[in-house]
């Protein structure tokens, strides 16, 4: 939303053990090996159109993490997600959420690390013992299963979802319809906030 008038609150959710592991099995669905295929080309595609640097597990890789994962007491990327919402307010939220991508789509880590998520923290300043302190506080859980709460009250169909005035637009293919119904709202002469759930 660069250059617009508008505050994106970012809201990082989180897959409860109970649900699954995978973006679909919180939504209650199934995805097949082929579409899964499918997502990762697309991945590859829409990154190269905007110029992202990314790169993707290996199937073998991305089972070896499921395996690790079933073992930790969190649930799927719940660490990096209190992790964000214990820095919130240090005015560093935000290059936190841009390492943590970097760290999982770039260098690939498992952010489900404590010990990724202390690395990345001290990477961009902030003190990663603390942090950690943090994510175990009732503050920063609350927050996390807030965003859940959220996540879920606007049906939100998958990551990452926008809602601008209650209108959702999923995926990273619609960042240009997202900034096309600012761009209206603008016009209106109304500046809004922009939710998004990732």
């Amino acid at each position: 939303m660069q250059g617009l008038p508008v505050d994106v609150e970012r809201r990082p959710i989180y897959i409860p053990k109970e649900r699954g592991i995978k973006v679909a099995d919180l939504q209650g669905r199934s995805e097949s090996a082929l579409l899964s295929s499918y997502h990762k080309e697309d991945c590859l595609r829409w990154a190269k159109k905007y110029g992202i640097e990314i790169r993707l597990k290996e199937l073998e890789e991305f089972g070896r993490w499921v395996k690790r994962w079933e073992k930790i007491k969190f649930g799927r990327e719940e660490l990096p997600a209190r992790a964000y919402y214990a820095a919130c307010g240090t005015g560093k939220e935000h290059l936190l959420d841009a390492a943590f991508f970097r760290s999982t789509y770039i260098d690939l880590l498992d952010v489900n690390d404590e010990s990724v998520i202390r690395k990345v923290a001290n990477g961009i300043g902030l003190n990663g013992d603390r942090i950690l302190e943090l994510i175990y506080g009732e503050a920063a859980k609350q927050a996390a299963v807030a965003a859940l709460a959220e996540y879920e009250k606007f049906g939100c169909p998958g990551v990452p979802t926008w809602v601008v005035e209650g209108e959702r637009f999923w995926g990273k293919d619609r960042v240009d319809w997202v900034a096309e119904k600012v761009k209206q709202l603008c016009n209106t002469s109304v500046t809004k906030t922009v939710l998004c759930a990732k």
